[in-house]
């Protein structure tokens, strides 16, 4: 049976002890050996083909990126599709060992996201994304390798991705992904040292979690069409 289940995002959060409003960064684990991939790490995962850049360095096991994904997924995920954005995921994997999670769900579930993009299925990022996004690590444990593949048939990958699941043959893309970025500058002179960090058209977007993210990204993502 399916571990799908609504996330109880605002409990989740107060549960865990963040610096700020954000994930900030903790020393990664290693990663296991990957397999050959069209993906490049530092380039991360292009959705979209739109004028406006926007640019999410996230973790799949940071509660304040599952915050913004509620409030500002729906909209990226239109913005992508009709070519308004062209959207780069950055995958960090640091949160897990951050929250104690021996699971290492971080490299796990974005394995599982980079898996699909290579596959070539990039209709299924976003809504994978969201389906992990949704399905943190909590108190009834970690997804296991079974339902991140249930994950990503719901999202509609049809692509056979059980042995990269297995194998997490993406898990050393992964950690190149986290270590190029972990401490560069982007944006408006914003270090990666935490998640979310979302940049658009070159500027980082002030994320508050106040209710506020969605309608501002809309109006930045316009501003900068």
């Amino acid at each position: 049976m399916s571990r799908l289940r609504p996330l109880a995002l605002a409990a989740l959060v107060a549960s865990t002890v963040f610096a700020f409003t954000a994930c900030t960064t903790a020393t990664p684990e290693a990663a296991a050996p990957s397999a050959p991939t069209s993906l490049v790490a530092a380039d991360g995962i292009v959705l979209g083909d739109g004028p406006v850049a926007v640019e999410l360095w996230t973790d799949t096991s940071c509660p304040h990126c599952a915050l913004l994904d509620a409030a500002t997924g729906d909209d990226i995920a239109t913005w992508v599709a009709d070519n308004t954005i062209t959207l780069t995921i950055h995958p960090m994997n640091y949160v897990s060992t951050k929250r104690g999670d021996t699971t290492d769900y971080s490299t796990r579930a974005a394995n599982l996201l980079a898996l699909t993009a290579d596959a070539g299925e990039l209709d299924a990022v976003l809504p994978l994304y969201t389906l992990l996004q949704a399905n943190q690590v909590d108190a009834d444990g970690a997804p296991t390798d079974a339902d991140l593949l249930e994950f990503a048939a719901e999202a509609g990958v049809t692509a056979d991705l059980a042995a990269g699941v297995e194998g997490r043959t993406m898990a050393e893309w992964v950690q190149e992904s986290n270590d190029h970025w972990l401490g560069k500058t982007v944006g408006s002179e914003s270090a990666v040292d935490h998640v979310p960090l979302l940049v658009v058209d070159g500027e980082t977007f002030d994320i508050r979690e106040d209710g506020t993210d969605g309608e501002r990204l809309r109006d930045a993502v316009t501003a900068a069409g």
